[in-house]
């Protein structure tokens, strides 16, 4: 009686102790599959990135600015690392052959810019000199080379305003912890909070009508751009626009 008991127990002890293991596998897998989604967002895309993205600097050209490349070089690689559509970026211009030279220097007008007639991508004083004023010039440098009625100067509201869109999506997803004024709105602008609203359902890719987004980026584009209106920047250039940079960079692949 008792060795039947006791067989009992034991049979019962291996059940408990296969559905302890069970659950601990289960966990280990839900960890483990947890640890890949993060691992695919934060480790290095490639062993040697940090010295690649390197060659999108012109060092020669760069020596007035030499002090400031160590921060340029990690912005560059941050940029790289933690923006999956940053590395096609900037894949396209190293492979195609491209250097920026690099230019801080007080400017009245302008906290960043890039000068497509001297390849040169500058920032206003060291306190312009920010990771998301780097994307946004990287991303000029490359619409530029990439789309053609940008290159011809035409249309620069659509250009401006898709890469204002641009930094702030990747600024909201991949640098949520930095300190950031959106660059596509105005804090303090009534459709600011709608238009935070807009960037993410783009980020939970919940626009799939790009007549609908067409819409909702002119209206915030004119909202935006009516501020800073110039020669080059005229608002109504953003009538009839449809994507083109954010085409090639954000929705790529996106669309069902």
């Amino acid at each position: 009686m008792k060795t039947k008991l006791f067989r009992n127990i034991g049979y019962l002890l291996f059940i408990l102790l296969a559905l302890s293991s069970c659950v601990n596998e289960m966990d280990m897998v839900e960890d483990e599959q947890g640890l890949e989604t993060l691992s695919s967002r934060t480790s290095p895309p490639f062993a040697g990135y940090e010295e690649w993205v390197k060659k999108l600097i012109d060092y020669d050209k760069s020596a007035d600015s030499k002090s400031y490349l160590g921060k340029v070089e990690n912005f560059l690689q941050s940029i790289y690392r933690f923006i999956p559509e940053m590395r096609d970026v900037v894949d396209d211009l190293i492979n195609r052959g491209f250097k920026f030279r690099v230019a801080v220097r007080h400017d009245d007008e302008r906290k960043s810019w890039f000068n497509p007639n001297s390849s040169e991508i500058g920032f206003s004083g060291v306190e312009n000199l920010k990771i998301e004023n780097m994307i946004h010039e990287l991303l000029h440098f490359f619409a530029f080379y990439t789309v053609d009625e940008y290159r011809k100067r035409l249309y620069a509201a659509r250009e401006e305003y898709e890469i204002r869109v641009l930094t702030d999506l990747f600024m909201r997803r991949d640098f949520s912890t930095f300190p950031y004024e959106y660059q596509g709105m105005k804090i303090d602008h009534d459709e600011y909070i709608r238009y935070l609203g807009w960037l993410d359902k783009l980020l939970k890719n919940e626009v799939q009508n790009m007549d609908q987004f067409s819409e909702n980026f002119i209206q915030f584009g004119i909202s935006r751009l009516f501020w800073i209106e110039d020669t080059k920047i005229k608002v109504a250039d953003l009538n009839g626009y449809r994507p083109r940079l954010l085409g090639i960079i954000w929705f790529y692949g996106k669309i069902k």
